[in-house]
């Protein structure tokens, strides 16, 4: 099991940078099917962003670095207002399994690597999802006071809770592998010529 070196922390850097610039777009694209859309826009991410976490993959290699990346996003979000503590600590937990799973090999399967996807973007579901569960007032407050009507909380409440919260649990899940088989599809050629060229070298 190999670990993150500088270089890799600053390709891991990289890669997040553009994977936040891309996570903000889904999020705008989530709006068009509203407070439900909002609950499964990690899942919409992961669909347009399943090439860089495959990417990472392949070209870093290393355990924890799906823990690096969910760290460096929570940590943009928060400069950005938008962090929250239950939000950073599924986030985390999903990142950590995510590594467990497909990060103690330089090369994993696909299926390890979707599958690591699939948690990585649920643990970001969590986020919302877990507080609307079980602590649903103090998270209604929380987001009342940042600016949210208490309709609006009451309608994200509703798209991530019960059968709703179910559904968009799996559907988030869902939607990361197929994100990670559709990057796999686009770079697979790339990855299959440097490693034949490595191996000519």
């Amino acid at each position: 099991m190999k670990m993150l070196k500088i270089k890799d922390v600053v390709m891991v850097a990289l890669l997040t940078a553009l994977y936040f610039v891309v996570y903000n777009i889904a999020a705008m694209l989530s709006l068009i099917f509203g407070p439900f859309g909002h609950a499964i826009s990690p899942g919409i991410c992961s669909l347009l962003t399943g090439v860089i976490i495959y990417f990472v993959s392949r070209k870093v290699g290393k355990f924890l670095q799906f823990s690096l990346m969910q760290a460096i996003l929570m940590i943009l979000f928060g400069i950005i207002g938008a962090g929250y503590i239950p939000w950073v600590i599924t986030s985390m937990v999903g990142a950590v399994i995510a590594d467990i799973i497909a990060s103690r090999e330089s090369k994993p399967a696909v299926w390890k690597v979707a599958v690591a996807s699939g948690f990585f973007h649920v643990g970001q579901a969590l986020g919302s999802i877990v507080p609307a569960m079980f602590f649903m007032e103090s998270y209604k407050a929380e987001w009342i006071a940042r600016g949210q009507t208490p309709e609006q909380m009451d309608e994200m409440i509703k798209a991530s809770t019960g059968a709703m919260g179910v559904i968009g649990t799996v559907l988030v899940f869902a939607l990361s592998v197929a994100g990670i088989y559709i990057g796999h599809l686009i770079l697979r050629k790339h990855f299959e010529k440097k490693e034949a060229g490595r191996l000519a070298a």
